[in-house]
């Protein structure tokens, strides 16, 4: 904590001639973190290296008392570095009148994150964990029948500071532990914990990447084309819902006129979904990978709706934007683990995949960038997906989805799918194929 108590006291003592600092905002973050993979088969490769490092770093926010205000990064040094750091960012500091985020001190919320077991590996005390993990999924490899297989384990160690001259402070620890497959370069797969992985899950999970390795590895005799449907793998369903819907949903967007929606349809609560539609974060369950206690800005973490029974709630503000467009900031998750999403037409990725067919799996596509997030409309190459029938995969195909996602989000023939292992769902829908 040395790093967090040096920062805190050089930007309270600094002052350049008459100006001083008036009020700030400091973000750091200490990371122990231990890590090794597989590349191309071979572990601890150049790609894949064991890695053991310990650092520091985080971001300011000052303003000073000439009115001027200045943002900055930091990363650990000797006090003089940091004198340096603080007097560039007076140097380049500038006027903006909106900048008024210096929290209050308020109740932050008591959660469980961290994991003794986990931060024990980050700090390399263990030194068969991470070669362990990776046995079991060569062992795999060997199974399935790969050439290739190119496989991470890493776990993390975070301890976290946020103080805000307004009074908040938050402090706290975490782990995360993280591993990630791939056969062939064909399927993949990643999967994260605030605890280590046993070795029989990381067994278990690999086994479901082998599964679509084998369903991906032989081509299939028919290629669906015209309205088909789809069953985007929940890692495809993130990147729709990401690039679509969140994208329109940031606070930042509505307030600047990039969004499919104006801030009117927010404050009316505008029906913009099929009316079974739910999305709600729950970022206060222990040890979930989603969850948080408070934010960088030093917002305190708390159960929020964005959409209800179709109709929009709110957008996601942050203190800038929550100020503009006078509504109440909205602290997210980062992560698609920290959301929860509702329908009455949500079924299991088993009984989707059983409908008499064709249906086809996605499991990655190519061209998101190029998207238009406003429009909503999308054309993207999916070069590896599975046509089911009956339950059962028949082949391998590369195909075109053509669509509007924000009509999709209305369409009767939306269902949610829940896929084991996942927190965001997969999305069944009818969507054009060629």
């Amino acid at each position: 904590m040395s790093f967090f108590n040096d920062v805190e006291r050089a930007v309270k003592g600094f002052s350049a001639g008459n100006v001083r600092v008036a009020d700030f905002r400091l973000s750091l973050v200490e990371t122990v973190q231990s890590g090794l993979g597989i590349g191309s088969n071979r572990r601890g490769s150049p790609y894949e290296p064991l890695t053991v490092s310990d650092a520091a770093g985080g971001s300011i926010l000052l303003s000073f008392t000439d009115t001027t205000v200045s943002r900055g990064s930091l990363t650990r040094a000797p006090l003089a570095a940091l004198e340096e750091v603080l007097m560039s960012a007076y140097e380049g500091r500038y006027e903006d009148p909106d900048v008024a985020d210096f929290p209050a001190d308020c109740e932050v919320p008591e959660l469980g994150l961290l994991s003794s077991e986990c931060a024990d590996i980050a700090a390399g005390k263990n030194a068969l964990a991470l070669p362990q993990a990776l046995e079991v999924m060569e062992g795999v490899r060997d199974e399935c029948g790969a050439r290739l297989l190119d496989a991470s384990v890493r776990a993390v160690h975070i301890r976290r500071r946020v103080v805000s001259s307004g009074g908040f402070r938050g402090e706290g620890e975490s782990t995360r532990t993280a591993f990630s497959v791939a056969f062939d370069s064909l399927a993949f797969d990643g999967h994260e914990s605030r605890s280590p992985f046993p070795l029989e899950e990381v067994l278990r999970r690999s086994r479901w990447t082998a599964a679509d390795y084998r369903a991906l590895s032989e081509d299939s005799s028919e290629k669906p084309s015209g309205k088909t449907k789809v069953l985007l793998h929940p890692r495809v369903a993130e990147s729709f819902l990401r690039t679509f819907l969140f994208a329109s949903l940031s606070g930042a967007a509505v307030a600047n006129g990039r969004s499919r929606f104006n801030i009117e349809d927010f404050r009316e609560g505008r029906a913009a979904f099929r009316e079974d539609l739910g999305i709600r974060t729950k970022p206060l369950v222990p040890m979930g990978v989603g969850s948080f206690r408070f934010t960088d800005e030093g917002l305190v973490a708390r159960d929020l709706e964005l959409v209800s029974s179709g109709r929009l709630v709110t957008p996601v503000l942050g203190l800038k934007y929550a100020r503009r467009l006078d509504m109440e900031p909205t602290p997210v998750p980062g992560s698609m683990d920290g959301y929860e999403f509702a329908s009455e037409g949500s079924v299991g990725a088993e009984e989707a995949l059983a409908e008499g067919g064709p249906l086809v799996l996605v499991h990655s596509v190519l061209g998101m960038h190029t998207q238009d997030p406003v429009r909503g409309e999308y054309s993207v190459l999916a070069p590896q997906a599975v046509v089911y029938a009956d339950g059962r995969p028949k082949g391998r195909v590369s195909t075109t989805l053509n669509g509007s996602f924000f009509t999709d989000l209305k369409s009767s023939e939306l269902s949610l799918v829940t896929f084991e292992g996942f927190a965001c769902p997969g999305l069944l829908l009818e969507i054009e194929l060629s």
